[in-house]
């Protein structure tokens, strides 16, 4: 015996096996097309084909291309501070903060755990 959900009585009804592994019926197979692929085309550079909108040229400069030149040169400098003495003030900066950050939650954690004592006794 094979069963199936019936949705205007919201309950499960005996069916057929055909129905029951399919609800909607068999359909036949449709024969389509494969889609093009999406990679076939050449894939164009950052920055190679600024577009230029209403007669005017782009007002702020790509960066992109520069930016990719100087992290995909190999160097031992780590990627973080390739830039020089500013990124590293910056990451500096960012880590010094994450540790304070980590102190105050530390510190937040054993304050709550303390039970507080009354001034009265």
């Amino acid at each position: 015996m094979f069963y199936k959900f019936n949705n205007m009585a919201g309950r499960i009804a005996a069916a057929t096996q055909q129905a029951a592994f399919r609800p909607e019926g068999v359909l036949p197979l449709a024969q389509t097309e494969a889609p093009p692929l999406i990679f076939a085309q050449p894939v164009k550079t950052a920055g190679a084909d600024v577009q230029v909108y209403g007669g005017k040229a782009p007002m702020v400069k790509n960066k992109v291309p520069e930016m990719q030149q100087i992290f995909q040169k190999p160097s031992s400098t780590l990627l973080y501070v390739k830039r020089g003495g500013l990124d590293t003030i910056m990451y500096r900066g960012t880590m010094g903060l994450v540790l304070v950050g980590v102190v105050y939650a530390i510190f937040g954690l054993f304050q709550a755990m303390r039970p507080k004592q009354n001034e009265g006794e």
